[in-house]
């Protein structure tokens, strides 16, 4: 059996944004029957690579996760590889009822892909119906992301963006303003970004603290389990309605989420309850929608002959 591999450019061109919205709008609804998640390892350990006095010894970790989805033919298992001087995720998608590989296909930026969506989903659900403003304070490829994931679902007037790094926040600004046709500033500070935005979209460690929110505003935060605590004002955070998508793995920030966004849309919770109330989403990334863009992405790209495949049991 031929195993096929798709690079980081290949599951972009696979990923059919609208199709998958819709897949994992159904997926959530269902979820809390339908996921298998395992963790199956994680190691930290030092690298013997030697350092100058006063660098930051070099260091590894791996993760490994599994899942399963009912009704899918399919399992996966990630393999995320991490040092000091960066990350990979590779992912392994198998056959459900033989175990064979089907394909391997560079998983980072399909997560970042999958997550905009989540996020596009969440605002979609949550955000007041007449919300057209937005912040995304973040940087590189996921800020980007976010914003083309959310046009699927709402209609934009004015963006503010924000990132640490004031060139390349100008450079991406420029660049998503020729390419979305949108009305997009760069601004210096996340007060700026946020200080008229109906939509605020965290994609990277950026602090909301001492940020004053617009009444009504919804906040997503995209890599949720990245953050130590909540990067709103304890106060916000605290008045906020609250939202994820899973309940693994646990965010200890000492509040309670009221709600799994799949409750919201099956009906057994509410959702926003009020035109001025705060409402905050966290992206945690739940392994089994992962596998659900990734099997979206195989079933587009198992008859393109242009793709690398390998019988690995040659």
């Amino acid at each position: 059996m031929l195993t096929v591999f798709l690079s980081r450019a290949d599951v972009s061109r696979h990923l059919q944004a609208l199709h998958l919205l819709k897949e994992l709008r159904d997926a959530l609804t269902r979820r809390s029957k339908a996921a298998s998640v395992r963790t199956l390892r994680f190691e930290t350990s030092p690298l013997p690579t030697p350092s100058p006095p006063g660098a930051l010894a070099p260091w590894s970790s791996t993760l490994v996760r599994q899942a399963t989805l009912a009704d899918l033919p399919a399992w996966m298992v990630t393999v995320r590889s991490e040092t000091t001087k960066g990350a990979r995720t590779v992912l392994q998608l198998h056959d459900a009822a033989t175990g064979q590989l089907l394909s391997v296909m560079d998983a980072g930026h399909l997560m970042v892909l999958r997550a905009s969506l989540m996020s596009a989903l969440a605002a979609d659900v949550l955000a007041r119906p007449d919300a057209k403003n937005v912040a995304v304070l973040g940087a590189g490829p996921a800020a980007s992301s976010a914003l083309k994931a959310l046009r699927l679902v709402r209609s934009i007037d004015y963006v503010w963006l924000h990132e640490p790094n004031l060139v390349d926040n100008f450079e991406l600004a420029h660049r998503l303003q020729t390419t979305l046709s949108m009305a997009i500033s760069a601004v210096d500070t996340p007060q700026e970004a946020a200080a008229d935005a109906d939509i605020v979209v965290l994609t990277g460690k950026v602090s909301l603290e001492g940020v004053r929110l617009k009444p009504g505003a919804h906040v997503t935060v995209l890599s949720a389990e990245t953050f130590p605590s909540a990067p709103l004002p304890e106060a916000a955070f605290a008045g906020a309605r609250r939202f994820c998508d899973a309940s693994e793995p646990v965010l200890e920030w000492g509040l309670p989420f009221h709600a799994e966004l799949g409750e919201v849309l099956g009906g057994a919770k509410p959702g926003r309850q009020s035109a001025d109330e705060l409402t905050f989403f966290a992206s945690i990334g739940p392994a089994a929608l992962d596998l659900l863009a990734a099997w979206h992405v195989y079933e587009g790209a198992r008859h393109d002959e242009g793709l690398t495949r390998i019988d690995l049991e040659a």
